[in-house]
């Protein structure tokens, strides 16, 4: 059709408008496939990993050792496979070494380098941790008092994510290792931490299971697999990236959509003379629909284009960073090339929707008002009369005559702010976590000791207390329960209402009273993670704590729950450094190790948080330049009619440009509330995930760099559009009244 050769011109002249259009909705498709090839790629690389590993089911502590006799009889009993295992704690070059004897049923050890332990003096370290400190196959190490032969590099399965405790939250790759040894190496190494592995052939018989090995063995801790961060925490960050990512996509296509109608409805309204000429020469409206549907469909063409060739080259770069956290794994960067292509469906669908129904709003005309030209222009009469400058009454009336073409305005600044505010809060959020949150990480101590078993007399210092995993019977998530004595130095403790905490009573924490959906007053179902019995009880008071998914009470009530005697304890806290003897610890950690995991997790945060400030600095950009190039090319009369009276180009810009001023402040007004409303959303459904809900300070100096970002990118955005001004040529007023 002769008609479509229109599109080509179309195209150079209003080339700002398709390259803004093209750029962010390739940024669209980079970003959501991004996200999806990471979670992709390790969902099948680890799948298959864990099953061809035979990953356990779960892990418990007995106190009571069973023989193995006893371990086939309940294999055969609950269709389970049992594995002893033990672990030994060594250190090596001021670093953690974690010594494992071989396995052979569950968790098999995988080999990179080198082979599989075989002698008593061999060991196999884990890859990361090896190359960190320069060691390699065939080297010879010292290790208490001894002399092991590096056979090989490799991964347990069981420490996919290299955490030394389970209530880590970023790998210690450097300064933690694992070593595998023979199991007669490690019965001559000295006893170590006693546990057995469990996989399930009949999930029906869990509980079963579990109940009768709490009942003759005296079950200690459980630990499902679901709950061990060690085997989940790369799944979770694979889903809390997909979450974020899909929040942010819509987003920006919402600018699109915003900057596609005001195009196509200008352009209608332009071409006004010319569409009714064509409909006067026999054209339907629905080809004339077809036709300039097309304008707004390149946008979503050649953003699935670009959008396709960038992002192989981002997600691998993405797959490289997250693949990180983990131990050393070979993978293949797994692209979901049938979600890509309904990724590329997203835009061409929605564009066009929006081009359809902008297109039939602004072609429901007669022929002979188009023909005329009724439609061309506004009159517009405020000010008239004013005594106000020139310049202000020009962009005033600019301003609301051009009221779609301000909106979009208005909208791409809003977006920009809203990326470069939600960057910039959750920051915020997480120096708040550090600075207001982890001090009471420990309920106000500052040490905190955890011993492999229940212990009785405490000579050492210190708050003894009960601190054991439950399951919530709503959701089957896990809180800890913690159980107190009387006499305490938790004086912070204290309900929302001030009220001191009551021994003989159950609290929650705020943290906790989030996710269950819990008030004072309201009755709680829990369940014994280790003897499965179920129970309730009614919560009197919230603690303000949203770091700690806790329920509290006294020592005589958590003994009840757990059926031990009330002397005992598991766990001391303390505000003095405590001397204890290192062979009865499971876990002797400090306030200062959760700051730096908190440091740690808000640096590999803010690798995302700086790509959103970029991208909205970019939006700003990008939005910036078109509409003011938009400005130039309908303004270039009035331009060349300044030139004639002798104004200067700089004075030509700020005249002609000073509208965008106006619009600028409102469009970061409205921007801030929008990225701060985000944020919170986004913690909210973080919060579900961990159980920790960050505060949202609103922080002067994050408003501030703020302000100066957009207005960076303002004025970076008039700079560049300042071209199209100075192009216009003084004739061009003159040719304009000839006509």
């Amino acid at each position: 059709m002769t008609l479509q050769k229109k599109i080509q011109r179309s195209v150079k002249k209003n080339l700002s408008f398709y390259l803004t259009g093209s750029i962010l909705t390739a940024i669209t498709v980079m970003l959501l496939v991004g996200a999806v090839t990471v979670s992709s790629s390790i969902y099948q690389c680890f799948d298959p990993y864990f099953a061809k590993t035979k990953i356990e089911d779960g892990e418990f502590v007995t106190e009571s050792e069973i023989s193995a006799g006893k371990l086939r009889e309940l294999e055969k009993q609950y269709d389970v496979t049992i594995e002893k295992q033990q672990c030994l704690d060594f250190s090596y070059d001021d670093t953690r070494l974690r010594f494992f004897a071989r396995t052979d049923k569950i968790d098999l050890v995988t080999v990179t380098e080198g082979r599989n332990v075989q002698a008593a003096d061999e060991i196999l370290l884990t890859w990361r941790y090896a190359k960190a400190h320069g060691i390699t196959v065939g080297d010879t190490i010292e290790l208490a008092g001894r002399q092991f032969h590096v056979c090989g590099l490799g991964m347990k399965p069981d420490y996919a994510i290299m955490l030394y405790e389970l209530s880590e939250s970023v790998p210690d790759k450097d300064g933690f290792g694992i070593g595998i040894v023979t199991a007669e190496a490690m019965e001559s190494l000295g006893n170590g931490v006693r546990y057995y592995s469990v996989r399930y052939g009949d999930p029906t018989k869990e509980t079963a299971f579990r109940t009768e090995i709490s009942e003759k063995y005296g079950t200690t801790e459980y630990i499902e697999q679901k709950a061990n961060s060690r085997i989940r925490l790369i799944y979770q960050e694979a889903d809390d990236l997909v979450a974020e990512f899909s929040l942010y996509c819509p987003v920006i296509l919402v600018v699109v959509i915003v900057v596609i109608a005001m195009v196509l409805a200008r352009m209608v309204r332009r071409e006004g003379k010319t569409i009714g000429t064509l409909m006067a020469l026999g054209y339907r409206k629905k080809e004339l629909i077809r036709h300039y549907m097309l304008y707004g469909m390149i946008p979503a063409a050649a953003g699935d284009v670009l959008g396709v060739i960038l992002c192989v080259p981002f997600s691998k770069a993405f797959c490289s960073f997250y693949f990180g956290d983990a131990e050393y794994i070979d993978y293949v960067v797994k692209m979901p090339w049938q979600f890509i292509g309904i990724v590329l469906l997203i835009p061409p669908v929605v564009y066009g929707l929006v081009s359809y129904l902008v297109l039939c709003g602004v072609l429901n005309v007669q022929i002979l008002p188009l023909l005329k030209g009724i439609r061309k222009g506004k009159t517009l009469r405020l000010l008239n009369g004013s005594n106000a400058a020139l310049p202000l009454i020009y962009n005033i009336r600019a301003v609301i005559i051009n009221g779609f073409r301000s909106l979009t305005f208005l909208v791409g600044v809003a977006v920009a702010t809203l990326c470069i505010i939600l960057g910039g809060s959750f920051q915020d959020a997480y120096d708040d976590l550090l600075e207001e949150k982890v001090p009471y990480a420990m309920l106000g101590g500052q040490y905190e000791y955890g011993f492999h078993s229940y212990q009785t007399d405490n000579p050492y210092g210190g708050n003894a207390i009960f601190d054991v995993s439950f399951g919530a019977k709503a959701d089957d998530s896990r809180f800890n329960l913690i159980g107190y004595e009387k006499e305490n130095d938790f004086t912070d403790l204290k309900t929302t209402n001030g009220k001191a905490l009551n021994s003989g009573d159950y609290y929650m924490t705020s943290a906790a009273a989030r996710q269950y959906g819990i008030q004072a007053g309201d009755m709680f179902s829990l369940y014994n993670t280790v003897t499965m019995q179920e129970h309730s009880v009614r919560i009197s008071g919230i603690v303000q704590n949203d770091i700690l998914t806790l329920v509290l009470t006294g020592k005589e009530n958590a003994a009840e729950l757990l059926g031990r005697p009330a002397e005992e304890y598991n766990v001391i806290i303390s505000k003095d450094k405590l001397d204890i003897p290192a062979n009865l610890l499971k876990k002797a950690a400090s306030l200062e190790d959760y700051r730096n995991m908190v440091k740690n997790l808000s640096a590999t945060a803010g690798i995302v948080l700086k790509l959103l400030k970029v991208l909205g600095v970019l939006i700003a950009v990008l939005i910036v330049t078109m509409i003011s190039g938009m400005i130039a090319e309908e303004s270039s009369r009035n331009i060349s009619m300044l030139k004639v009276l002798g104004y200067r180009d700089r004075e030509v810009q700020k005249f002609v440009f000073t509208s965008n001023h106006l619009l600028v402040p409102a469009g970061f007004i409205l921007g801030v509330p929008l990225g701060y409303l985000t944020a919170y959303a986004m913690i909210c459904a973080m919060a579900k995930s961990s159980g920790m809900f960050m505060s949202l300070p609103v922080k002067a100096d994050t408003l501030l760099y703020s302000v100066v970002f957009v207005a960076l990118a303002y004025f970076v955005a008039l700079a560049v559009s300042g071209r199209k001004c100075r192009k216009v040529e003084m004739t061009e007023s003159l040719r304009s009244m000839s006509e």
